[in-house]
């Protein structure tokens, strides 16, 4: 409303002026029902073209603001697994390399057991749930300010940020247990309890992470020797975790 009547005085004002300073020269006095007429005709053009101006930029902010909201959702869309909601793999990698190159922490690679079983004996429908279910509790089981990404199928990663080897073995084990507590039931009344195998390697070079680590290593050579990791849990019976050598 400011910006309507701010036009309007604007237009108004100016024309006044302008009368006023022609009525200043010799024989250009301005009778006063011309004045009234100067007053009244740039108030009654200028006051519905506000009008239409105001209107036209009230709705071009909300286009911009709908432009907004549509391009971040957009790069939502984008950049989350659209079943889990957790990160897609391109932009796990992505962030797992800026925040690797910053400072160093611990991925995990985990893998669910037997998941094609689930698929087979209850079908893809209950194992689209098992994973939905997992995905939940990894994000309720980890800090909040952790990666946590869906890498394709029934394999899931977490980069601990800023976390040593030790804690984070532990942080893979409080995963492993909470995973390890789903209670999902089916629809003949069984209940599935799904169990992961979790693989874990350290970003620096200590000695825990072994000699082939390096804090410049690469967002794949770090998954790698997770994914080793993870491997080395399932040849040995599943259902635990694995720190890389």
């Amino acid at each position: 409303m400011h910006r309507i009547l701010a036009g309007i005085s604007f237009s108004v004002s100016t024309t006044m002026a302008a009368m006023f300073v022609a009525s200043r020269f010799p024989g250009m006095e301005i009778p006063f029902p011309y004045w009234i007429f100067g007053f009244c005709t740039p108030l009654c053009i200028s006051t519905p073209v506000c009008i239409i101006m105001n209107r036209q930029a009230e709705q071009k902010r909300r286009l911009n603001d709908k432009l907004r909201a549509a391009l971040v959702e957009l790069r939502q869309l984008a950049e989350v697994d659209q079943m889990t909601g957790l990160l897609n793999r391109a932009t796990f990698l992505r962030r797992l390399q800026e925040e690797q190159d910053r400072q160093p922490g611990t991925c995990l690679l985990i893998d669910v057991d037997h998941f094609k079983a689930i698929n087979d004996g209850y079908g893809h429908a209950m194992g689209d749930r098992v994973l939905k279910a997992i995905a939940d509790s990894l994000r309720a089981t980890i800090r909040s300010d952790d990666l946590c990404g869906r890498l394709g199928g029934e394999e899931f990663a977490i980069y601990l940020r800023n976390m040593p080897s030790t804690q984070a073995t532990a942080m893979a084990e409080r995963v492993r247990q909470a995973i390890e507590m789903l209670d999902i039931a089916a629809a003949d009344g069984t209940h599935i309890r799904p169990t992961i195998s979790v693989g874990a390697a350290h970003a620096d070079g200590s000695a825990s992470a072994g000699p082939s680590a390096s804090a410049g290593a690469s967002a794949d050579q770090l998954l790698q020797r997770a994914d080793m990791a993870m491997y080395a849990a399932k040849a040995n019976g599943r259902n635990q975790v694995r720190l890389a050598a």
